[in-house]
């Protein structure tokens, strides 16, 4: 399994803290940043100034199964910014995003540098229903980052159902275990329901069931799903399409106040560079498929 160059960990390091032990985290559970991310970047004698990654995405969108681009871990050396590093490094990863993927996704909270590289802000929905209390409460096993529950999620992830077909993801865990530690630290919102053979990632804010995610391969009924997680809510908000429930959910549009109001303060807008057509208005990339 390829390793991560030191002095790229330094980088990211001085940029975001959290980072370098989080994909140091990830390769001892088997799943290696360094495999799926192609860096590009500026060094200064030994010293690596300045880094954009691209990750290859596999999505399903508007039913087709595809091979995107996603833009990540964009940063400069606090003591070498503004001399054009970020950018000059953004047109390469382009020019070898753009022989490969006819679209490139990316988050972010500046999407005015992005909209410099022909990037445009894509509207975004989560999706609710009220619903009734489940008779059973019973939230499933909460996973560790144990190698038996890195094993468990491996084997889910290779064989993952996408939670739509409208928009959902094929990837097969890394960028899902990178966003789970970044994130939260740890599995502890992972939640695996033997009965079902998913793993949910969720948790309840007052008496809303945020549901961030389905692991299986295949996404079960509502009903069935609320159940096995047995929280005692009135309402479902979904961070991905849940057009496989067969419900009626309202979109609503998602912002970083929204997503403030239910306990999330890492909010990052989508932007895309190419087509993003899904065949409906109100869609949503999976929020642990975002990197």
């Amino acid at each position: 399994m390829p390793s991560i160059d030191p002095r790229l960990l330094t980088l990211l390091g001085r940029v975001w803290p959290t980072i370098p032990s989080v994909i140091v985290r990830a390769d001892a559970l088997g799943f290696s940043w360094a495999a799926i991310s192609t860096p590009f970047v500026h060094r200064e004698g030994e010293r690596m100034i300045a880094h954009v990654g691209v990750i290859e995405l596999p999505l399903v969108i508007g039913g087709r199964q595809r091979m995107v681009g996603s833009i990540h871990a964009v940063c400069t050396d606090p003591e070498r910014r503004g001399r054009g590093h970020a950018s000059a490094l953004m047109e390469a990863a382009l020019a070898h995003c753009r022989v490969r993927y006819g679209t490139v996704v990316l988050t972010t909270l500046i999407p005015e540098f992005y909209a410099r590289h022909g990037f445009r802000t894509v509207a975004e929905h989560a999706f609710t229903r009220p619903v009734s209390p489940p008779e059973s409460a019973g939230p499933g096993r909460a996973l560790t980052t144990t190698p038996d529950d890195a094993r468990l999620l491996r084997r889910l992830l290779a064989r993952r159902a996408p939670v739509s077909p409208r928009l959902g993801t094929l990837e097969t865990g890394t960028v899902f275990v990178f966003a789970l530690l970044l994130g939260w630290g740890d599995f502890s919102r992972a939640h695996y329901h033997a009965g079902l053979d998913v793993v949910t990632v969720h948790e309840v804010v007052g008496r809303t069931l945020v549901l961030y995610d389905v692991v299986g391969t295949e996404i079960p009924p509502l009903p069935a799903l609320l159940e096995a997680i047995g929280a005692d809510v009135d309402r479902v908000i979904t961070l991905f399409v849940p057009d496989r429930f067969a419900e009626s959910f309202t979109p609503e549009p998602w912002d970083r106040a929204r997503a403030q109001a239910l306990g999330d303060g890492a909010f990052a807008g989508l932007m895309a560079r190419g087509p993003l057509t899904t065949g409906s208005a109100a869609f949503m990339l999976p929020a642990l498929s975002r990197t």
